[in-house]
């Protein structure tokens, strides 16, 4: 007497839909492994959602809907979990798509729920999942990754032309593709970096969130390599120029402005410039979260800093620098007003101040470099390079890593180096010079010798400039 099969039981959700996961069986599939997918019936018509895992037949219990779980096998006790978790994830939107469908009071069909899944929500595929972060980033008012992500889709569509890739299709020679492609666009080394990091962390979500099959690393063998670029920092007599520039009223003193408050605030970033309020002034104080971490940073008002924030407080409140200046009708500018206080009004301030932020950006960088030109700088200013000599110089008068680190706002210090680098370098051939100086000894020139010091030389700080002590008549090393 042969075993009773078991009998698939549908999910039925209101209205008459039924919605099932089940193995697409073929008979002409030459594997043993079928295509997990969710069937949907409704009205008489059936449609499919195709998803990225495929099981044997002993792996899925068709009754009730799910991966079956071995206890005795870690690996397949967590691919079954991953499959499980998923579904739930999907199962979970077809059930929200079908109540949207039912509200608006038109017939549908199974293939009308399908349809709307796929174009919704089906993350089979690289450019929907990288399209739902996306909208997901905006959401969360965090446009600059939005940004990003919105420029490596871009770069990926270039790669892909026509076809769409799975996530399941994104192997580790597929990404090699992806990189050489980028490579003979004529893209430069951390340019190329840049797109495959974002590539790492989109995909890397989409495994944590079910809908990429975990095990598979398709970055682990691609080289991740970086160029060191020029370094930003400038030295002493560039900032006293710029400080003490005599300006008209007008764009060019507020982009020295701008740039010098950057400087004063430990390298404050120019997007948390933008987003600096009045109100988080407090006192000889100012508390802001960085927006790229969300780290609440504290930052001591002193004389130069307060000038600023004095000559600018009547005339852009709420904000509390006058980045986010809107052009009026009679050519002026006045502050950018928010408007509402509700969810909708605050989403469309955020895109409405990020738009702005972007286009004034470029427009102060615009007044940087005729500045810069006025002065006869040999380099144009950016605000990078007052982040970058805020770092420089605090490392040059003796100020540990450490603080520099923190003081930036930095994660790791291998972040912090890499703003050092060139001042690091620079004071180790002045060492050299100092080192390497033998004919002055038959001058007689005495050096002092010491378990910690060569003529002057002390590798942590000796010198208020630039950490080295040159001996009587000699030129002063050049530095920063």
């Amino acid at each position: 007497m042969g075993v009773k099969k078991k009998k698939e039981q549908p999910r039925t959700k209101r209205g008459g839909t039924s919605v099932r996961p089940m193995l697409n069986v073929r008979k002409d599939t030459t594997s043993d492994r079928y295509t997990l997918v969710i069937q949907i019936l409704r009205a008489r018509r059936r449609g499919v959602v195709f998803t990225p895992f495929k099981l044997q037949p002993g792996e899925f219990d068709p009754v009730k809907g799910r991966a079956i779980s071995n206890p005795k096998n870690r690996e397949q006790r967590r691919f079954a979990d991953n499959v499980n978790r998923y579904l739930r994830h999907q199962l979970h939107e077809i059930d929200r798509i079908v109540s949207e469908l039912e509200r608006g009071g038109e017939p549908f069909d199974g293939q009308d729920v399908a349809g709307t899944f796929r174009r919704r929500y089906d993350n089979r595929y690289v450019h929907t999942v990288f399209r739902r972060q996306i909208e997901e980033m905006i959401r969360q008012g965090r446009h600059g990754t939005a940004e990003t992500y919105h420029s490596t889709l871009t770069a990926f569509g270039r790669f892909a032309g026509k076809r769409h890739y799975q996530l399941c299709e994104l192997d580790e020679p597929t990404v090699m593709e992806f990189r050489d492609f980028l490579v003979r666009e004529g893209l430069k080394v951390n340019t190329v970096t840049f797109y495959l990091c974002k590539l790492r962390a989109v995909y890397n979500r989409a495994v944590r969130e079910g809908f990429a099959p975990r095990g598979m690393d398709p970055f682990g063998g691609v080289a991740f390599r970086t160029e060191k670029t020029r370094k930003l920092a400038v030295d002493d007599t560039v900032l006293r120029r710029v400080a003490g520039a005599d300006l008209p009223r007008g764009a060019l003193a507020v982009a020295r402005d701008l740039f010098l408050f950057s400087f004063y605030c430990r390298g404050m970033s120019f997007v948390d410039m933008t987003y600096l309020r009045q109100r988080d002034i407090e006192g000889d104080v100012i508390r802001y979260r960085r927006r790229k971490t969300g780290q609440l940073f504290t930052v001591r008002i002193i004389p130069p800093l307060r000038a600023i924030l004095d000559r600018y407080r009547e005339i852009c409140s709420p904000m509390a620098l006058p980045i986010l200046m809107v052009k009026d009708e009679e050519g002026g500018f006045r502050p950018f007003v928010l408007s509402g206080t509700g969810p909708d009004e605050q989403r469309l301030n955020e895109q409405e101040m990020y738009k702005r932020y972007r286009q004034n950006r470029s427009e102060f960088l615009h007044h940087l470099r005729r500045l810069s030109k006025l002065l006869g700088l040999e380099r144009s200013l950016t605000f990078n390079m007052a982040r970058h000599t805020w770092a420089s110089r605090a490392r040059r008068e003796g100020i540990p890593m450490t603080i520099i680190s923190e003081g930036l706002g930095h994660t790791s210090e291998k972040t912090t180096r890499i703003y050092l680098d060139e001042l690091e370098a620079r004071r180790i051939d002045e060492a050299n010079e100092v080192v390497t100086a033998f004919w002055e000894v038959a001058d007689n020139k005495k050096f002092s010798v010491g378990p910690e010091r060569i003529d002057g030389f002390c590798p942590a700080r000796n010198g208020p400039e630039n950490g080295i002590d040159r001996p009587p008549g000699r030129k002063k090393p050049s530095g920063l």
